[in-house]
């Protein structure tokens, strides 16, 4: 049967017609959640997209069982944002196509280009970093300073995308921590995008320890300009909270 690997973008009603029309002609809906802090909950996607939609827990993405399932089946899964925003679905169209699995991707909107409404031009972004939760890491890892060392040496911003359950306050925190530790400069002023793509869409420009006092609602990520040009400066300026 066939294997569909389909991105829901940003809000609840952003799938593609031509993704959704599959999607109602599918044996099994899946949704892999575990890599982002939905906006909405399952349910509003459920009574979007008309059909019963069953969350994937990693180890049944990672294992690739899934593609088992597709042998016999029409079986989705659906990702938040863009479908092949991870390397694990890319895992699966290579396993998919060893094994002789029809498999089809349909694109969405992902925060990958959804930042670009910061007004910084995206083409000047460099090499995207992840921020770990310290809580679920005893060596409290700052790797993702590197990263932004690598970007600011070509004068590219960075987006920094923080891990589920990573709070702003706690992400200002280890943020300030890993700076001093790496001893890697971050700009007075960095940016905070919360709940892209949605009705309840928030970003913020300001300097981190003012924004460790907003009201910012996961998910979120943050972004490291870099040098602005006149028009992003611009734009920060007007369009920014």
């Amino acid at each position: 049967m066939t294997f569909y690997l389909i991105g829901t973008g940003m809000s609840a009603n952003s799938i593609g017609t031509d993704a959704l029309q599959i999607l109602k002609t599918c044996d099994k809906v899946y949704l892999e959640n575990y890599t982002v802090n939905f906006p909405y909950p399952i349910e509003e996607l459920e009574k979007s997209y008309g059909v019963k939609i069953e969350e994937l827990a990693r180890a049944a993405v990672e294992d690739e069982s899934i593609l088992e399932e597709a042998k016999e089946k029409k079986v989705v899964l659906l990702v938040y944002g863009d479908s092949l925003s991870a390397t694990t679905h890319t895992q699966l169209m290579l396993e998919a196509k060893k094994q002789n699995i029809e498999y089809r991707v349909f694109h969405n909107a992902s925060i990958m280009t959804a930042v670009a409404e910061t007004g910084l031009q995206l083409y000047k972004f460099g090499k995207t970093a992840s921020m770990p939760n310290w809580k679920e890491h005893t060596n409290k890892p700052t790797s993702f300073m590197n990263y932004i060392k690598e970007n600011q040496s070509i004068k590219a911003h960075t987006l920094l995308l923080t891990d589920i359950g990573l709070e702003i306050k706690n992400a200002i925190e280890q943020l300030k921590t890993s700076s001093e530790q790496t001893k890697i400069q971050v700009p007075e002023k960095i940016i905070a995008c919360s709940n892209a793509g949605t009705p309840n869409q928030k970003i913020f420009y300001d300097a981190p320890d003012n924004l460790q006092n907003e009201k910012i609602q996961m998910p979120f990520c943050l972004i490291i300009p870099s040098e602005l040009n006149h028009m992003e400066q611009k734009a920060l300026e007007t369009l920014i909270i």
